[in-house]
């Protein structure tokens, strides 16, 4: 059975999806069992990963480039820890919503499933079709309240989205025409001779994949998507969102790049110049935008693109210690900014709006989640001992051994507003008494027992998941070690 580990890891939430539909009153139990099967699963390999190895699982038996292959590696590994870690923690906080009948956890098993899929596929034609059921997954779930703004955020991201996978699939077209096969590996094994005869085509599919996944990681300035899709969500959908669905087109991003191209594409395309470029505007504008929100969601979402931005300029410097802080900041920005949403989601609850000024009187009110909320955005700002902190001091240092002295007083600056921004909405949850208004209709929880352990929990373990790798970097540095081997031997800088 261990030899199918890779595809159960992938069928288990997919089956799960497909028995909840016919299951009225088991739909959380069987989302939660499927979900923490599928961790079992990914945690019996996690020796062989860590020791640099990898596991190659054959769809029907057949090889690559013919057969259709999923690899567990270094990689892999580390973004599906990721997604079915916070998978696990979004489905329990949803428990206590009334609203959240077995079509939600239907779509949220399907996208779990999915991005899954994403992340062990080595054929690149798969990836689009796995990135594609992903995409109409969450289309659904953003708009899942069935109120104008949310359908309205939801169109926006199915347009965007569709914009992003044709450039990637138009390509995945080019690269086909080139090279024959679909399989990245042996792609990247023929991209070579086709670069000399075909320089331009090969050029242009690495622009298409790039767009479209830049669109999908909302860089600037294709971020349009990005505010209203993961403001306008609810709660738990907006951690989905934020904290997981982005890093998909990261990891894609990282997978086709490093995997598919060689050194001397990269060199000829100068796309290290190229990430950190679109890596330092992102990081200034999310930032700027942030400092101006008035909604606690809004604001929350534009630090996404101001956070996503350190990742890009991590990538683009593509040193060993670069590629180290950028992966790790892709872990602690999942597990911050998942914490960030679910406290703001008790927040709406108990206060009734979504303005930061509303938020008056919250913090003497639930002192434990405002807490949380004080530890996940001391890391987004970078103060020790928060893990944020610890990712973004290896890639200041990455900059300076690299010569880019200058990244470390762009980070340093947008960190000063992050500050800002943070500190003006912890002033206001300890300012005034807590006056309970009007819910917003696009939130419009109706949550069981208010307050209840289901909703306490998640927001807990992330927070003390944020200390326990703020004060022990180690712990994070340990998974990421494997995914940067693997980077640096397909690239050298």
């Amino acid at each position: 059975m261990s030899i199918h580990i890779p595809i159960l890891i992938i069928i288990s939430p997919l089956l799960a999806a497909f028995l909840v539909l016919l299951s009225r009153k088991y739909k959380i139990i069987l989302a939660t069992a499927s979900i923490i099967t599928s961790i079992v699963f990914v945690s019996t390999l996690s020796s062989r990963i860590l020791s640099g190895d990898k596991v190659i699982y054959h769809l029907g038996g057949w090889r690559g480039p013919l057969g259709i292959s999923l690899v567990v590696d270094g990689l892999s590994f580390f973004f599906s820890l990721i997604v079915l870690g916070l998978g696990l923690l979004v489905i329990i906080y949803s428990i206590p919503e009334r609203r959240y009948g077995r079509t939600y956890y239907f779509l949220l098993l399907v996208s779990l499933s999915s991005m899954i899929g994403v992340i062990y596929t080595t054929d690149i034609f798969n990836m689009y079709i796995f990135y594609e059921l992903l995409s109409l997954a969450v289309y659904l779930l953003i708009a899942y309240p069935k109120t104008g703004v949310t359908l309205r955020a939801s169109f926006n991201y199915l347009i965007m989205g569709g914009v992003g996978l044709s450039f990637f699939l138009l390509g995945v077209g080019f690269l086909y025409a080139m090279t024959g096969t679909l399989d990245m590996f042996h792609i990247a094994g023929r991209l070579s001779a086709a670069f000399d005869s075909s320089m331009q085509m090969v050029i242009m599919s690495f622009a298409l994949i790039a767009t479209g996944m830049g669109i999908k990681i909302a860089v600037f300035p294709l971020h349009g998507w990005l505010p209203d899709a993961h403001s306008m969500a609810p709660s738990p959908v907006s951690a989905l969102l934020s904290g997981i669905t982005v890093k998909i087109g990261i990891y894609c991003l990282i997978r086709v790049i490093y995997t598919v191209f060689s050194a001397e594409i990269f060199l000829l395309i100068n796309s290290h110049n190229i990430l950190m470029v679109l890596g330092v505007v992102s990081l200034l504008f999310g930032a700027s935008m942030a400092l101006v929100q008035k909604d606690l969601k809004r604001l929350l979402a534009y630090s996404t693109i101001n956070q996503l931005g350190i990742v890009l300029i991590g990538l683009g410097i593509g040193t060993e210690l670069g590629l180290t802080g950028a992966l790790f900041h892709v872990l602690n920005h999942a597990i911050m900014k998942s914490a960030l949403f679910f406290c703001a989601g008790i927040m709406i609850t108990e206060t009734g709006t979504r303005e930061v000024k509303g938020l008056s009187g919250f913090g003497r009110q639930q002192p434990a989640i405002t807490f949380a909320f004080i530890v996940a955005s001391l890391g987004m700002i970078g103060i020790p001992p928060i893990n944020g902190f610890a990712s973004k001091w290896l890639i200041c240092l990455a900059a300076v051994e690299a010569g880019y002295t200058f990244l470390v007083v762009i980070i340093l600056t947008a960190s000063a507003i992050a500050a800002a921004y943070y500190f003006r909405v912890i002033q206001v949850l300890f300012g005034g008494s807590l006056k309970q208004g009007p819910m917003p209709a696009h939130e419009g929880e109706q949550v069981i027992n208010r307050g209840n352990l289901f909703r306490s929990w998640p927001i807990y373990i992330l927070a003390a998941g944020c200390l326990l790798l703020g004060l022990l970097p180690t712990l994070g540095i340990s998974l990421v070690k494997p995914a940067v081997s693997l980077l640096l031997f397909h690239v050298v800088p």
